[in-house]
């Protein structure tokens, strides 16, 4: 049975990549060698499935559907630059995507749930909602992007109201993965 790499995100809008690329753009003079996502492919994940039999897309739908149901729009903040493990070993640089009112955590943890009982495993690793901006590839120029972590740090690229979330396919190419929207969910409060 073929199989699709799938996740479930939230898209960005057109004001928030703006001030990522602005962000990007001056962390990239550090000439570090750095893999950067592109601007356009930048989402924030909720849960990634992995590769997912294409017969269960209709179930998996199903099921995002009820996860979402009653669920409101979610305020969502980006800033505040960082690195995976840490500001002193950066190998993933990553913008946070706040979320005071804590929505986001219980829309993450409906999904979570949802997936959990049509056998998708669990994450085992607290939810960390973040944006990823890159990956360093070696330690050449590690000293500049550690500095331009610290100077960046309080970045602000804006706050929006997710109304939707998404389900993807991730197809891996040599030039990077390209991401389709298989199935788009409306977020807001049904009576």
């Amino acid at each position: 049975m073929p199989s699709i790499r799938a996740f479930i995100a939230i898209e960005l809008p057109r004001e928030i990549r703006a001030g990522l690329e602005q962000v990007t753009g001056r962390l990239r003079q550090a000439a570090a060698d750095v893999r950067w996502v592109k601007t356009a492919d930048i989402h924030l994940t909720l849960k990634f499935l992995g590769d997912v039999a294409e017969d269960r897309l209709p179930e998996l739908i199903v099921c995002i559907e009820g996860c979402l149901h009653g669920i409101p729009p979610v305020p969502i903040e980006v800033r505040g630059l960082g690195a995976f493990p840490d500001d002193r070993n950066p190998r993933i640089i990553w913008i946070a995507a706040a979320d005071k009112s804590g929505m986001l955590a219980g829309l993450q943890g409906a999904i979570e749930d949802g997936l959990a009982r049509i056998g998708f495993a669990r994450e085992h690793r607290p939810f960390s909602p973040h944006l990823t901006l890159g990956r360093l590839k070696s330690p050449r120029g590690g000293d500049a992007v550690r500095r331009g972590l610290a100077e960046l740090k309080n970045s602000d690229c804006g706050s929006y109201t997710a109304d939707s979330v998404c389900l993807f396919k991730s197809d891996l190419r040599r030039t990077g993965p390209v991401y389709t929207i298989l199935q788009p969910f409306s977020l807001h409060t049904h009576n």
